[in-house]
């Protein structure tokens, strides 16, 4: 799986386009319902969905994944940190 994802990433750029752009749409809605909510407290949904993007992409990257796997970090530590991180971000104080 992992060798098709990234012959995709080196190959297919319009698949993995329309993927970047499908998952955007995804945070995006989702941002704004919590907005909506009351939930979080977000100016630009589309601009907070990019940057959850940016800031979850070496969690699901396969080539960023295996650079972390191959130097022994602890993926799972750092994306519980990495969610903490953006939910603090987001989240709206009280």
């Amino acid at each position: 799986m992992h060798d098709l994802i990234v012959a995709a990433l080196r190959e297919n750029r319009a698949v993995i386009k329309a993927h970047v752009e499908r998952m955007l749409e995804i945070l995006e809605a989702i941002i704004r319902e919590g907005t909506e909510a009351g939930e979080l407290k977000v100016e630009d949904p589309a601009e907070a969905a990019r940057a959850v993007n940016a800031a979850f992409t070496p969690f699901f990257h396969p080539i960023l994944i295996e650079h972390c796997v191959q130097h022994g970090e602890d993926t799972e530590a750092g994306l519980r940190t990495q969610i903490r991180f953006v939910l603090k971000a987001l989240v709206k104080s009280n």
